[in-house]
């Protein structure tokens, strides 16, 4: 009987961490990305043996990323991913040819910022258990970021004292310069069931100085916080992936379409310049996109 694909799928992943020594992150990446493309071509190409994956294959499996809107930066990736794989193969004598030899990278510097729709953010809404203090956690996270358009960074460096909740006004630092942004009641009132669960469960954890933590009681890491969103998308069936930078694109979007001025933008997204701001008001006017 074939070895199946999800076998040589975990034979490298293995040799990628214990004997290459990747970084856990490179690995999980290696993971996430192959198991996207074996269910294609378990789904799309029916395909479960190693040695008929072909350029053509390969190239199908691209253009279903395209159609279903993945960046150009996240195919590039996952080409990445495959090219990894398809090498192992060859110097393990699996394979004879390598299919992914001669496919060429995308440019992607023209990519467009990711933007979320209203459906979007409410089907991630949807998806988080607030019975418990993570589930909490995360709505306020995702409540914060679609509310202020602050950075993952500026957001996991927060504390306590930087937030004011009677004029809803927070305190965020991004390790150069401070600045302060507005956030929604939405926010407020998660922020609020949040912090009060934090005390009762973290007892004598808890800390003012970090409102963001994980199961430990220590400050949430950035690659955990990419972590859950990837897990909230694949719970919200997204076909695409989002980062919490799609946040913050939304937020600016959103501004510009309900007629704020594109120097006041300017100024809570923390820019230099204001033609990092008109980015934005060049997607709006290139895609049409309307008050929502």
């Amino acid at each position: 009987m074939l070895d199946s694909i999800e076998k040589f799928i975990m034979d490298f992943l293995y040799v990628a961490e214990f004997a290459e020594n990747k970084k856990i992150n490179t690995v999980s990446s290696f993971k996430k990305d192959l198991a996207q493309f074996n269910n294609y071509l378990k789904t799309k190409e029916k395909i479960e043996e190693i040695t008929k994956i072909t350029p053509i294959i390969i190239r199908g499996f691209l253009l279903f990323l395209q159609s279903n809107k993945v960046t150009k930066r996240s195919i590039n990736r996952k080409l990445s991913s495959l090219r990894g794989f398809f090498k192992y193969l060859i110097k393990s004598n699996i394979i004879k040819i390598n299919p992914v030899e001669k496919i060429s990278s995308f440019s992607f510097d023209t990519d467009d910022p990711d933007i979320l729709t209203i459906d979007e953010v409410n089907r991630l809404r949807a998806v988080i258990d607030e019975s418990s203090i993570n589930g909490l956690r995360d709505r306020l996270i995702l409540e914060l970021l679609y509310s202020t358009g602050i950075t993952a960074t500026e957001m996991l460096l927060i504390g306590e004292n930087m937030f004011n909740l009677n004029i809803r006004e927070l305190k965020v630092y991004n390790g150069k310069s401070n600045r302060t942004v507005f956030f929604s009641n939405k926010t407020k009132e998660y922020y609020i069931k949040y912090i009060e669960e934090k005390k009762k469960y973290y007892k004598e954890k808890y800390s003012a100085n970090i409102v963001f933590i994980n199961g430990s009681g220590t400050r949430l890491s950035d690659r955990s916080l990419r972590r859950l969103i990837d897990r909230y998308a694949d719970r919200a069936e997204f076909t695409r992936e989002i980062s919490p930078y799609s946040f913050r694109h939304t937020f600016a979007v959103y501004m510009l379409t309900h007629g704020m001025p594109v120097n006041y933008l300017k100024t809570l997204m923390g820019h230099i310049t204001v033609e990092s701001t008109m980015i934005y008001e060049n997607l709006i006017f290139k895609k049409g996109l309307k008050n929502e």
